[in-house]
């Protein structure tokens, strides 16, 4: 493999990297510095910064310009967007006891269908996301357990995926993208395999909305 196809590899290997490359917001040679190490290690030799960077300047558009539609193809497929308010956001440390917890709460929800509710349990901790109206039971319930962090005032905005979800490179980073620069924290990410959902403040939701609405029509 010759130097140029392994720089285009290393390039487009990084979206950030490929699109700030092409936005002409990127230096050229802090870039051929930055992946010198890496090139230099696939060519078996070490390759100067500055034939790195002649072959960044050569590189063709092709490549960034093919995911840009790829992605525009697929964000015009998303389907419904579905806003929840008043949610709240729980954190516990594991522990033997929290799948009996959670059992409970789950026992309680058979009542109440309409509240939402969402389980995600990690290495070390399991992080809970429901409904405001919940507040109060689950204080009762998991008041044994080692809480680690609880956040109320917020929302959830789910967007529902393609099936072509699984198969298709940077859906998540398109969006979380547009969503990080225009400066909105994310609280939690829960997704399934055909929907996402951006757990914020209640504060952002009319942003968010707007933004998702954009990517759907292209704008």
């Amino acid at each position: 493999m010759i130097v140029s196809d392994i720089v285009a590899k290393e390039i487009y290997r990084s979206p950030f990297i490929s699109e700030a490359l092409h936005a002409g917001i990127i230096n050229i040679s802090s870039l051929a510095r930055y992946i010198q190490p890496a090139v230099s290690l696939s060519v078996g030799e070490k390759v100067s910064a500055a034939a790195i960077g002649m072959a960044i300047k050569r590189m063709p558009d092709v490549p960034s310009m093919h995911l840009d539609k790829s992605l525009s193809r697929f964000m015009s497929q998303l389907g419904d967007i579905t806003v929840r308010s008043d949610l709240a956001d729980y954190s516990y440390q594991n522990s033997s006891t929290l799948l009996q917890c959670q059992s409970g709460l789950l026992g309680n929800l058979r009542e109440h269908k309409s509240y939402f509710y969402s389980f995600c349990k990690g290495v070390n901790e399991t992080t809970i996301v429901c409904s405001e109206e919940l507040r109060d039971k689950v204080n009762e319930i998991f008041s044994g357990e080692q809480k680690i962090t609880s956040r109320v005032g917020l929302a959830g905005v789910s967007v529902n995926l393609p099936p072509t979800n699984l198969d298709t490179y940077g859906v998540y980073y398109i969006i979380l993208k547009a969503l990080a620069w225009k400066g909105i924290n994310i609280v939690e990410v829960l997704s399934t395999s055909h929907e996402i959902t951006l757990i914020i403040s209640k504060q952002d939701v009319e942003q968010v909305f707007s933004i998702i609405l954009g990517l759907k029509s292209g704008g």
